[in-house]
């Protein structure tokens, strides 16, 4: 595992190679090697070269999304697949948005703080990046009648809360697609649950099912081949098999679903981009005056992520 940091904009890079993730991940899943999944090495053919995830607090306003597209821009010699969160805070707001959805009438709902604040930052971000509100339009409408759905029932079922944290993903892919497009960059959005991203029923904590490889795999190859663009992909979400509904995959479920594309396109990299300087010993946040480890073992990295670092995670069953 090697990380590089970008000083300028504060982003971090974290390159994980061959079994490396695989072992970091392990005790979730087995199949999250970076090596080529077994059946499905015809698909690297697509012209893919690695997969970049950009989380929340890098996608977290205008000018940090134009920083992840500068980013891009800069490995001109990739063809990218692109996994983006949620822009930072908007999960817990459209938590705190439910939660008290419940304990309002349908009227009330417009008038919930955490809904405005959503809405201001992914309006305000795209008023900043010159785009149309209409990317997202439908999106805030149906967020909206979903918590009026919410604030009638007087009850947040975890199926519900699923597909209610969905919205920050889908808002945030939409907008950094269109501004790729604005500037000149071909993409295309994706929400994971609609190509292929099939899970366990386990709301809140799915999952991912074997089949998401061959289904992701060819979707996005027989979206390039009938048009070359960058996919920009929804972290943390996928869909229930036999339920049908949205799921999410818990903590560190983005980086999960980068890890899965990799694997399911046979990729031999996957880039992390992170709000810090590189992988610490330390919270960077509580400890100062630390400094980054340039590179570290499989087992390094496990031993940091069952200590509760945020920059990798195992996650349990």
């Amino acid at each position: 595992m090697r990380a590089s940091s970008c000083k300028n904009t504060r982003l971090v890079a974290v390159r994980c190679q061959g079994e490396t993730v695989a072992q970091v991940k392990a005790e979730k899943h087995d199949a999250t090697a970076l090596a080529p999944a077994r059946g499905y090495q015809e698909k690297a053919a697509t012209g893919f070269t690695v997969v970049m995830k950009f989380g929340g607090s890098s996608v977290a306003s205008a000018q940090l999304m134009r920083d992840a597209a500068e980013r891009i821009l800069n490995f001109p010699d990739e063809k990218p697949v692109v996994v983006v969160s949620a822009m930072a805070e908007t999960t817990d707001n459209l938590l705190l948005a439910g939660e008290k959805a419940v304990s309002c009438g349908a009227p009330q709902v417009s008038e919930i703080h955490e809904l405005s604040v959503i809405k201001e930052l992914h309006l305000g971000t795209i008023d900043d990046l010159g785009l149309d509100r209409f990317i997202i339009s439908d999106l805030l409408y149906q967020l909206e009648q979903l918590l009026k759905g919410i604030a009638m029932m007087k009850e947040l079922t975890p199926r519900t809360r699923d597909y209610l944290v969905s919205f920050g993903e889908c808002m945030s892919t939409r907008i950094f697609a269109a501004y790729l497009n604005k500037i000149g960059m071909k993409a295309r959005q994706y929400d994971a649950f609609d190509i292929g991203f099939i899970t366990t029923d386990d709301f809140t904590n799915a999952d991912i099912l074997e089949v998401t490889y061959p289904n992701v795999a060819k979707r996005l190859h027989g979206d390039w081949m009938d048009y070359p663009a960058i996919p920009i992909v929804t972290g943390f979400l996928g869909k229930g098999t036999k339920s049908g509904a949205v799921t999410t995959l818990g903590r560190g479920g983005s980086d999960l679903t980068a890890v899965t594309i990799g694997k399911a396109l046979g990729l031999r990299e996957m880039q992390v981009w992170k709000d810090v300087d590189g992988m610490f010993t330390y919270v960077p946040n509580i400890y100062a005056n630390l400094t980054p480890a340039p590179y570290l073992t499989s087992d390094e990295s496990a031993e940091l992520a069952y200590f509760r670092a945020q920059v990798c995670f195992v996650a349990p069953y």
